[in-house]
């Protein structure tokens, strides 16, 4: 039996107040979810990610940082990835997600929030396994 893989993406940026990662109105709960999604036969963690964050907020040309770790949930490898977000992404906008999976045409609503302590009662529940790496690496000033 093969482990199901899946990317989340923390997508940063930096302002002058600090920095910021992206989120979505979450649809199932209170709170705020960040990009994610399951990997194809044979494809990497850093290719998955990047293929969620067209198809889920059509957003191309993210520089991959580094892995932030792996959680293990339900039979699925959760991969964490620290991403930093191209020039021109807005402050808010919504996309309709695109590609083959289930939550294909559904709409989200994206945003950035300061990544601060706070960040992790935000974000919904499994979404916030490496919050307190990502808050040490962007305090430090080092993504990579």
């Amino acid at each position: 039996m093969s482990v199901r893989k899946k990317a989340f993406v923390y997508l940063i940026r930096s302002r002058s107040a600090g920095s910021e990662i992206l989120v979505f109105d979450s649809h199932d709960e209170a709170g705020f979810e960040v990009v994610k999604g399951g990997s194809k036969p044979g494809e990497t963690l850093e290719n998955t990610a990047r293929r969620e964050l067209r198809e889920e907020a059509g957003i191309v040309g993210a520089r991959f940082l580094s892995r932030l770790g792996s959680t293990l949930w339900n039979g699925e490898l959760q991969g964490f990835c620290l991403m930093e977000a191209p020039a021109g992404v807005p402050d808010c906008f919504e996309h309709v997600v695109g590609g083959e999976g289930i939550d294909r045409g559904i709409r989200y609503s994206f945003s950035w929030l300061p990544i601060d302590s706070s960040l992790g009662k935000r974000l919904v529940q499994g979404c916030g396994a490496f919050v307190d790496e990502l808050i040490a690496r962007t305090a430090m000033g080092r993504n990579e």
